[in-house]
């Protein structure tokens, strides 16, 4: 072989060397993607009423979130689910239909809710405003969520006497989170 051709074939396998070690080959990786739809539908359901109990003519009520007589409401859905909370509070009780009416009112500690049945426990808030949670992770039934409502009644002086009754509605949504 002459120099030329060998000095060609040199610069040939230096060129093919060079190129083969600073590209690197394709590489591909897999994975899978999954989702899990939930086909628990969430609930709500008043489990307790709250009781003011008899009340004094010109003597406010408070019943405290803590209480023995707050009402409660249990919501139950899918485990470890992100939930709303909004409830629509009376402003006034009635009697009878009637004209007779009695002011209620809900504080920003008339709320107290935990992830469990431990009302002593249980945190405050503003039940006017929406509460955001969590259910917890251990199934049905221990995955329920509970709140309790207090707030204060402020019978007049002159106030019909009767059975005052209002409704606490409440309404609960997964937030998709």
């Amino acid at each position: 072989m002459s120099v030329t051709a060998r000095l060609r074939l040199m610069v040939a396998t230096l060129v093919l060397l060079t190129s083969a070690g600073g590209s690197a080959a394709a590489q591909s990786a897999l994975m899978t993607a999954s989702a899990e739809v939930s086909t628990i539908a969430i609930s709500i359901f008043g489990s307790q009423p709250l009781d003011f109990g008899a009340v004094i003519p010109g003597a406010a009520t408070l019943i405290d979130p803590k209480s023995g007589t707050a009402g409660i409401f249990e919501i139950r859905g899918a485990r470890r689910a992100e939930f709303t909370l909004t409830m629509a509070l009376p402003t006034q009780l009635t009697t009878g239909g009637g004209p007779h009416t009695m002011p209620i009112s809900f504080g920003p500690n008339g709320g107290c809710h935990r992830n469990q049945d431990q009302q002593a426990n249980c945190t405050y808030y503003d039940p006017s405003s929406t509460l955001v949670a969590n259910l917890r992770a251990p199934p049905f039934p221990n995955n329920t969520y509970f709140v309790w409502i207090g707030g204060t009644v402020s019978p007049s002086p002159t106030q019909f006497p009767g059975v005052y009754t209002g409704v606490i509605s409440a309404s609960v949504a997964y937030t998709g989170n």
